[in-house]
């Protein structure tokens, strides 16, 4: 990847674009480095992105739908949870496959939860990658490893289009809710009237699950009686109707993590 290839993309290029779409198939550090060090000749920041994505091969459901920002390359630091944009692993996304983990049977966290899926239509899968500070992209196996300095990205799979909050929860402790987020049906980036976000981990340390909780369009969605049927609440309503994804990492500092 270069600044000459950059601007023969630009002009539609087809040679060029039909190099690069099997070129960027697979992962390629020296394109990635390129690629967090440009914007790119003439383009706006995030152009370059949409641009190279849509080489990308296709996927069940096009990506170039969907809009892509970059991530900010230097997180602040408060200790408490920020939401970042994760745009600039846009163009990885598209091309580092992430693997779904439908967690038919999580590991345990709390005992409380037990009972909270409902009968629903909805299903709901969620796979995760981390974005190091350097800018590179891993894909997370349920209980992977992570540094604080890292980001993780979200992505789903929804048979139906719906409602979904995004908790995070510490070990011996009840969900906190991180947001909430339109469903679509099919394949996509977590995403809101933000853009697409990401979770930094800045200031966590130990074992930390996130929640995904599905409901269908339609459902009337109440955050905090959805908050207490996770922490098992018994005065919590038992018929709401929940479907939920999780995910456990463990948060530990610099190469302590790996």
């Amino acid at each position: 990847m270069s600044a000459e290839a950059l601007r023969a993309l630009e002009a539609g290029d087809e040679a060029t674009r039909a190099h690069f779409a099997r070129h960027l198939a697979e992962e390629c550090e020296v394109c990635e480095r390129f690629l967090q060090e440009s914007a790119g000749p003439g383009l706006l920041d995030g152009q370059v992105d949409r641009l190279l994505l849509s080489l990308a091969p296709p996927a069940e459901r096009p990506l170039d739908e969907v809009g892509f920002a970059r991530i900010r390359r230097a997180l602040a630091p408060p200790a408490r949870r920020r939401w970042v944009g994760a745009g600039a692993a846009a163009l990885a996304a598209g091309l580092v496959a992430m693997v779904a983990v439908r967690q038919l049977q999580p590991p345990p966290l709390a005992p409380q939860e037990q009972g909270v899926k409902g009968a629903g239509r909805l299903e709901l899968e969620l796979s995760v990658a981390a974005r190091s500070r350097s800018g590179a992209l891993r894909r997370l196996d349920a209980g992977a490893p992570v540094q604080d300095a890292d980001v993780l990205l979200l992505r789903y799979h929804a048979t139906e289009a719906g409602t979904a909050l995004l908790f995070q929860q510490r070990a011996g402790s009840a969900p906190e809710l991180l947001g909430r987020f339109p469903l679509e049906a099919g394949t996509h980036d977590l995403a809101g009237d933000a853009g697409l976000a990401g979770v930094g981990l800045q200031g966590e340390r130990g074992p930390l699950r996130l929640l995904l909780v599905g409901l269908p369009a339609g459902q009337p969605v109440e955050p905090e009686a959805v908050r207490r049927a996770l922490a098992g609440d018994t005065s919590a309503p038992r018929d709401l109707g929940l479907q939920v994804s999780r995910f456990d990492v463990r948060v530990g500092s610099g190469e302590n993590a790996r």
